[in-house]
């Protein structure tokens, strides 16, 4: 048993059944297995994005290091948000900077990492309290990473109403960051 068979420069004749069925069949994988190589397995890593390009600094100030931590805290998980003169016993007010540190728990994504440094920078720049240098590190499964601004930076990258977001961790005085890098 055949199936008529009509080609472009062909003359008509019969193609065995035995034919067709395997032909739908090849074509049929053939169109699968360059879909299946498009999936993707949940052990490779998400794509990173590209981060906003900038932030408007916010209007408020904080008069605390609690009003501080709450609004980043409404954006980031895991925000501790502290002062080194505050926990540190050993502090020496006379000859150390006081840091204010502001830790959260990172996701590990470039972009998003870049976005909530920038966040704190831009909310840093509004408290009404008095820090020397901004320590912010992100919290991961495989440590940490940390970008150190001082107070002057803070300013500069805020001075226009918003902050570049691409720029914050270069404008960095210090930074310890092998996750990124």
């Amino acid at each position: 048993m055949g199936v008529p068979h009509s080609g472009r420069g062909c003359t008509d004749r019969l193609v065995p059944m035995k034919s067709v069925a395997r032909l739908i069949c090849t074509a049929s994988i053939a169109l699968v297995l360059p879909l299946s190589a498009c999936g993707s397995s949940d052990e490779e890593p998400a794509a990173d994005s590209t981060p906003t390009q900038t932030m408007s600094v916010v209007t408020q100030g904080f008069d605390s290091l609690e009003d501080l931590s709450d609004y980043v805290a409404e954006s980031l998980d895991g925000v501790e948000v502290h002062l080194e003169s505050e926990t540190n016993p050993d502090f020496d007010a006379q000859n150390e900077a006081d840091r204010l540190h502001v830790d959260f728990t990172s996701d590990q994504q470039r972009a998003a990492d870049m976005e909530a440094t920038a966040l704190i920078v831009q909310a840093a720049s509004q408290a009404a309290f008095d820090y020397d240098i901004l320590m912010v590190t992100g919290d991961v499964s495989a440590g940490e990473w940390s970008y150190l601004y001082d107070r002057d930076t803070v300013k500069k990258l805020t001075s226009d109403g918003s902050i570049v977001v691409a720029d914050v961790w270069d404008a960095a005085e210090q930074s310890f960051d092998t996750l990124h890098r």
